[in-house]
């Protein structure tokens, strides 16, 4: 009797340790946040977290989702501009979690590599001695095994006109820039970047985004477009 109770503790027990180890694969995760940007790269127990989302967008329910149980550390936060809707989560998630470094414009510049586990984010814009500009974010391509994310803030066209020939390789997932403002995804880039799918991280506003013209454009160039106000949190495994 005791070996029967024994060996179903044991059993119990291994499955628990299945539950609470993450697995080694990247994931990338879009969250759903509102009117506002946040993404997760996860790799075991390495996390980097690209913008926060804004004060309200709860971006703490996607990381508890998402996150190894028990894990309460993030390795990298990275700002790609410090417009409330891009940052204004940062200040909760300081009260709640390890945060290992933040970085941001002014810190990283094209050619620097931030180094994930099993991943890494290449910076193609901006330029070292670049003079700042209202709407300017960091943009970067996150790698992983044969898989390219392309980042791009809230840059406008001028911005895209001036790093199109950055994008140098396929690109299979592109964040729209602006939440689908028709400020920026011109047709060029657009046709340039060819990505299979386009996340528009958007909530309720205001402002008329996304676009209907650049939903239009992004579908002409046979890129298939998933919002977070529609889908809710989008994952990438």
């Amino acid at each position: 009797m005791y070996k029967k109770y024994f060996l179903l503790g044991l059993i119990y027990l291994a499955w628990g340790w299945l539950m609470v180890v993450p697995s080694n694969s990247v994931k990338v995760i879009f969250c759903n946040v509102g009117q506002g940007d946040a993404a997760l790269v996860t790799s075991g127990y390495f996390q980097m977290l690209i913008d926060t989302g804004p004060v309200k967008g709860n971006v703490e329910k996607c990381l508890d989702e998402n996150l190894p149980l028990g894990d309460k550390k993030l390795e990298i936060i990275l700002l790609s501009h410090m417009d409330s809707d891009h940052s204004g989560g940062l200040e909760n998630l300081k009260k709640y979690y390890n945060i290992g470094k933040i970085v941001g414009l002014g810190d990283l510049f094209e050619g620097d590599v931030v180094v994930g586990q099993d991943f890494k984010f290449e910076v193609i814009y901006p330029e070292v001695g670049l003079l700042p500009r209202d709407n300017d974010s960091i943009v970067g391509i996150l790698n992983y095994e044969n898989k390219n994310v392309l980042f791009t803030g809230d840059i406008d066209e001028l911005v895209e006109k001036s790093i199109i020939d950055r994008v140098n390789r396929p690109i299979d997932v592109v964040k729209l820039s602006h939440h689908g403002s028709k400020t920026s995804s011109s047709q060029e880039w657009l046709q340039k970047v060819n990505a299979n799918f386009a996340v528009v991280s958007v909530g309720k506003n205001n402002y008329g985004h996304p676009a209907p013209e650049v939903l239009g454009r992004v579908l002409g160039v046979g890129t298939s477009v998933v919002r977070t106000d529609e889908n809710g949190s989008v994952v990438m495994e």
